[in-house]
């Protein structure tokens, strides 16, 4: 099993950066990852307006995938996620949905046992451990808090244990990196996740060749979730349509308008992040796998 420490991350996604280790297809690789803020808020008198913006949302990485190119897909499984024993939450001033009601700064400190958040005494958060920031590298230089259609911060709730996350492949290796792991968030991200370093089990599942892909996919067991993101939410919404009705029309051989039935009478469209934070807001489609008993949903 390979072993890629903290110590490695970087803030952006760059064809530049330097592998830190290499793997193939079956490969068990372990990535330890630090929260979101760099882990600059160790108490609460940490305030998130007088730390390091530059070192926001860092990512452990890159690995260097062994036979991935340009125009595959990459599939990756998690395995597991074991978070620390702590968690933070901040109030940004200028961030959030309700920041014109709740400013900040705040800076809150959870306790995490068997994986539960305690927000207080009255107050234990089940478990809801996933991954905000993981993708290939795309071509041009990215910081680790964008999304786009490597994935990056997408902050979307079932990139979870079980999940198997799919990625475009834009550069050789594929230079997969992740972080900004999340004991617990509610689908929107209404303001921040629970933010708490972790450490992240994933399987190199496959890959597969010369397959386009518009932009990521969670596939879960019951179900698929087309990503998207764009400056608004109706954008998002929009783009994010229009890749499940490519995705119905070619995997379950139908028309455009039968699709797009479909997707308004049985999948649901959610809101995986839209914290308000000057960049683009993060959406996804879910299809249900039981609406084709041929089994064309089954896998990619």
């Amino acid at each position: 099993m390979l072993r890629i420490g903290k110590e490695t991350r970087t803030y952006f996604y760059d064809l530049r950066n330097q592998p830190i280790a290499r793997a193939s297809v079956k490969d068990t690789v372990v990535f330890e990852t630090v929260d979101c803020f760099d882990d600059q808020l160790k108490t609460e008198k940490d305030l998130a307006h007088t730390i390091d913006m530059s070192h926001m949302n860092p990512n452990t990485g890159p690995l260097f995938i062994e036979n991935a190119q340009p125009g595959d897909i990459l599939v990756i499984r998690v395995l597991d996620i074991e978070p620390e024993d702590h968690a933070v939450a901040t109030l940004i001033p200028g961030e959030g949905v309700l920041q014109d009601r709740a400013p900040g700064p705040v800076t809150k400190i959870c306790t995490i046992q068997d994986r539960k958040t305690v927000f207080n005494e009255d107050i234990v958060i089940e478990p809801r451990l996933m991954i905000g920031t993981i993708g290939t590298t795309p071509l041009d230089r990215t910081p680790t808090g964008l999304p786009g259609d490597h994935g990056g911060n997408m902050d979307v709730p079932t990139m979870g244990i079980g999940a198997s996350l799919y990625f475009p492949v834009f550069v050789p290796g594929a230079l997969l990196q992740m972080g900004d792991v999340h004991s617990a968030m509610g689908d929107g991200e209404i303001c921040i996740g629970m933010e708490c370093g972790a450490e992240v089990t994933v399987e190199i599942q496959a890959l597969i060749k010369g397959r386009f892909l518009p932009g990521p996919m969670v596939e879960n067991e019951h179900r698929w979730g087309i990503v998207a993101n764009a400056r608004t939410f109706e954008d998002a919404a929009r783009l994010a349509a229009r890749r499940t009705a490519g995705f119905l029309t070619q995997r379950l051989d139908m028309t455009l308008e039968d699709a797009t039935l479909l997707i308004s009478t049985a999948c649901d469209l959610k809101v995986a992040q839209w914290a308000d934070a000057n960049y683009d807001t993060v959406v996804y489609v879910e299809v249900p796998k039981y609406l084709d008993k041929k089994g064309r949903l089954q896998a990619l």
